[in-house]
């Protein structure tokens, strides 16, 4: 594959990643922003992605959006992904014990994909959905992956350092890998303002049949609500992931953390 073509292939992936939940409609001129292209090349590489129904444009507003093909390989990864269609059940009986959004995610890179979410009875929703990405390193969903790779492994993911989304978020790489040491230790992770300043999260891992954590469960939620009830939310949440993990080892075929960041 030459230089050029290899481009072309990673601006259009680009160009397909700067489409999400809070911007579902962009016009040419912030796609060419978002992927650091001219105009030109953007209008070019739009047209062959509409033309695989990847992309689809609103002719009334001069706007594009995601087409039908996206969607039709997103219901192939959550038909390969058998936790999913499963994990349903454990998700609602833990919202319902502890009151909060659940949530189980994936590591892809130094970011954790949602893949499933239960929200609460809560009039306010928390700022996530299927499909968000948020950083791994200062999200309790994250640390509890991240706590379960190589040390060697972590230092090369996050080379280019730590993002500081509040001042709460740990920006050492070197106290990083000792607040994932004690995430080791004790089995769980909790995230007290290091993402959003006034949410606390609490997470823990999901085994596959070699006994290797591939995904996580999390519950989030505001901390007035949140610490009062901290050591039962993280017993409801250690319960459930055991469930989840003892239900993945009997039913579910190998999944591997390796897939997920590369």
């Amino acid at each position: 594959m030459s230089r050029t073509t290899n481009s072309s292939l990673t601006n259009a992936l680009r160009i397909l990643k700067s489409f999400s939940i809070d911007h579902p409609e962009l016009t040419l001129s912030e796609i060419a922003e978002f992927v650091d292209v001219s105009k030109s090349t953007a209008c070019r590489l739009i047209q062959t992605l509409e033309s695989e129904g990847f992309i689809y444009q609103n002719i009334h507003f001069n706007t594009y959006r995601l087409g039908s093909s996206v969607l039709a390989l997103s219901n192939t990864v959550t038909d390969q992904l058998a936790i999913l269609k499963e994990t349903t059940y454990f998700l609602k009986q833990l919202t319902i014990q502890t009151g909060e959004s659940s949530h189980i995610a994936i590591l892809e890179n130094t970011d954790v994909i949602y893949l499933k979410k239960e929200d609460s009875q809560h009039r306010v929703q928390l700022l996530s959905h299927i499909g968000r990405r948020n950083p791994a390193h200062c999200t309790a969903s994250g640390q509890a992956i991240l706590a379960f790779i190589k040390p060697s492994t972590i230092e090369k993911l996050f080379e280019n350092g730590l993002e500081q989304a509040t001042k709460y978020s740990e920006v050492s790489l070197t106290q990083l890998q000792r607040i994932l040491a004690t995430v080791r230790t004790q089995g769980y992770s909790i995230s007290k303002g290091e993402f959003i300043e006034d949410i606390v999260s609490v997470g823990a891992p999901i085994y596959n049949k070699k006994n290797q954590v591939f995904a996580s469960i999390s519950v989030a939620g505001p901390k007035k609500r949140m610490l009062p009830n901290l050591q039962k939310i993280v017993d409801n949440v250690l319960f459930t992931s055991n469930n989840i993990t003892k239900y993945v080892q009997a039913h579910v075929k190998d999944v591997d953390i390796e897939t997920f960041i590369g």
